[in-house]
């Protein structure tokens, strides 16, 4: 399979590369560059675009929240159970990831000052 025939075709795919793919690669270089901007970078797309768990007050956990009950309501529209099921998983394991406050430990080896 080439990089050209990959498409967004299932909703998990969509949830493994924003939830997953894409902060793994903005850690692995903010951790090895050890650049205060990179590290900034990752919280902010951890916090505003990544975490489902919306807090109103800081204005976080926003768009994840939209996006990931978005994605789950298209696998249903398109009655693709299977993919529902995976969604769902992803997105619980997020959302776990967040709610048990995970991410400020992964954040302590990054450079912010």
């Amino acid at each position: 399979m080439k990089i050209k025939e990959f498409k967004f075709d299932r909703g998990w795919k969509l949830l493994f590369y924003f939830d997953i793919l894409l902060p793994v690669i903005i850690y692995v270089i903010a951790f090895i560059s050890g650049t205060s901007w990179f590290a900034s970078l990752f919280h902010s797309y951890e916090m505003f675009i990544v975490s489902p768990i919306p807090n109103i007050q800081a204005l976080s956990g926003i768009v994840g929240l939209i996006y990931h009950v978005g994605i789950l309501a298209y696998t249903l529209i398109r009655k693709n159970y299977k993919d529902f099921a995976v969604c769902l998983i992803i997105s619980l394991i997020i959302a776990a990831f967040f709610l048990t406050e995970l991410n400020y430990t992964i954040l302590r080896p990054l450079n912010f000052a």
